[in-house]
């Protein structure tokens, strides 16, 4: 997911062009009517308002009336604070905007969708802004400095606070950055609080969680596994159910929160109390059809759960509509599961 784009100043400054073309011509499947993009009124003093981030500060001056959302998970909390963006990057289904968690917030309206956002970020620019935003949002993306400065130079641009990597960035902290770039920084801390108080349902109702490790996979062609570690979303989703990443994992973990467990050393899943599958294309088929993986301890102990893939997708981006999403679930499952450890 994590795939920079490295591109010319000549490359940039033709993709600008072309979303100037874009948005003097779209067609109609790449516009969105006035009436659909809807942001609600700022709190009171809250704009103009400068942004802390990471390449530069962005000053918001004006209230925006239409944003695009070019991070993925930034639409859903757009929407969860009163928005319909002109855009939207999905991550369950990449050519829909719609999943359970959101369709009722985004009813009827007809967001563009950019389907690359995550591994093509260029290439979704001009798609997004020829939906004449007044402000952007790629909180949860990688822009280049390149890209960051040519969006830019159509609109304030909102990226990742600049503490966190790319595709590490907290949902609290997504979810306060956007809020205090569109003017509701005390809506978005409402949101935040009702969402720790979510999640600290959770652990209450699930004593059995308290203390225990768990660890986020998916098969890999080889017959070894994918590992998520505790600042992936899918470690962070877990963390929020009071589950610790096993120390003995941390030196799987190869890029800061993903890594690789090859077939022979699959014994090392035995260090986590619960193994998470998230199934991505069959990925989880293949598991259960693995003897050396159904050799481990924690698989014949009743120990791992198996998790569809539109419930592992969500995982990957936590946000204050998909946490209380995905809890519903996989919080039973998983709580089962911890239990016989």
């Amino acid at each position: 997911m994590r795939i920079s784009e490295h591109r010319t100043l000549t490359l940039i400054f033709a993709l600008l062009a072309a979303a100037m073309v874009a948005t003097s011509c779209s067609s109609p499947d790449e516009s969105v009517d006035e009436g659909m993009a809807q942001v609600p009124a700022p709190e009171s003093g809250a704009i103009p308002v400068t942004v802390q981030q990471a390449y530069a500060p962005v000053t918001v001056e004006q209230p925006p009336k239409r944003i695009a959302a070019m991070g993925v998970g930034d639409g859903d909390t757009l929407l969860a604070l009163g928005v319909t963006p002109t855009t939207i990057a999905p991550f369950a289904d990449p050519d829909q905007a719609t999943a359970p968690w959101n369709a009722e917030l985004i009813g009827d309206s007809n967001p563009v969708v950019l389907a690359n956002a995550s591994a093509a970020f260029g290439d979704e620019i001009p798609k997004a802004l020829a939906t004449e935003p007044d402000l952007i949002t790629a909180v949860g993306a990688d822009p280049t400095r390149d890209q960051f400065d040519l969006l830019t130079k159509t609109a304030p641009t909102i990226v990742r606070p600049a503490q966190f990597k790319p595709w590490q960035v907290p949902w609290d902290a997504q979810t306060r950055q956007i809020g205090t770039a569109i003017g509701l920084p005390e809506l978005a801390d409402r949101k935040i609080t009702e969402t720790e108080q979510f999640l600290a349902g959770v652990r209450e109702k699930n004593p059995q969680l308290a203390g225990k490790t768990a660890v986020v996979i998916t098969a890999s062609p080889t017959g070894g596994v994918s590992i998520y570690g505790p600042d992936d979303g899918r470690g962070q989703t877990v963390a929020g159910y009071g589950l610790a990443f096993p120390p003995a994992l941390q030196g799987s973990i190869s890029n800061g929160f993903y890594g690789e467990v090859p077939a022979e050393s699959l014994n090392l899943l035995d260090a986590a109390d619960v193994v998470i599958a998230v199934d991505w294309q069959g990925s989880n088929d293949r598991l259960r059809n693995n003897a050396a993986f159904n050799r481990l301890n924690v698989v014949r102990s009743g120990r791992v759960v198996y998790l569809p893939q539109e419930v592992g997708s969500a995982m990957s981006v936590p946000t204050v509509l998909t946490i209380p999403w995905v809890a519903g679930q996989a919080v039973e499952p998983i709580a089962a599961a911890a239990g016989k450890a």
